[in-house]
């Protein structure tokens, strides 16, 4: 069964982009395009910022690869959800424990706390990446590329 032949994309250029301590705004204008997927493999199609008419050199992956790179990070960030779980429940059992005078406490309870901290970061993180791959990404040289970005159109 073959996939969707098309993939929706808007080219962002970053109009302004506001920093202030604990608050950072980004304005931008956007485009929409409609691009065609190749059969197998990937191809590659010029793009027009909507902003400064920069020609943008973009790769469009095929459905196949695409579907195996989302699949893949959704699978990182359940895996990541199941080793926070048992990581903060084993955290959890050896914090509690009460040892006898002068005993320190086991190794374990460090590995765990840090592995749970390493898996809340990357749970979330894997989540995102795999839910906003399109198979679409931006291949120019970083100067015509600089405040632009490719993003998935929803719905």
């Amino acid at each position: 069964m073959r996939g969707p032949r098309t993939v929706r994309v808007a080219v962002r250029h970053v109009l302004g982009d506001a920093g202030r301590p604990r608050a950072r705004t980004a304005t931008w204008a956007a485009r929409d395009f409609r691009l065609v997927r190749p059969a197998a493999g990937r191809d590659r199609v010029e793009l027009e910022c909507p902003v400064c008419s920069a020609a943008l050199l973009a790769e469009v992956r095929d459905h196949a690869r695409t579907r195996r790179v989302r699949l893949t990070w959704g699978a990182v960030s359940l895996v990541a959800l199941a080793l926070f779980a048992v990581s903060l429940a084993c955290a959890v059992h050896e914090g509690g424990r009460s040892l006898p005078a002068g005993q320190s406490p086991p190794l374990l309870l460090p590995v765990s706390v840090a592995a749970a901290v390493v898996t809340l970061i990357v749970t979330p993180a894997a989540w995102a990446i795999a839910r906003n791959h399109v198979g679409v990404a931006l291949v120019d040289a970083p100067g015509p590329r600089r405040g632009h970005r490719i993003v998935p159109v929803r719905g």
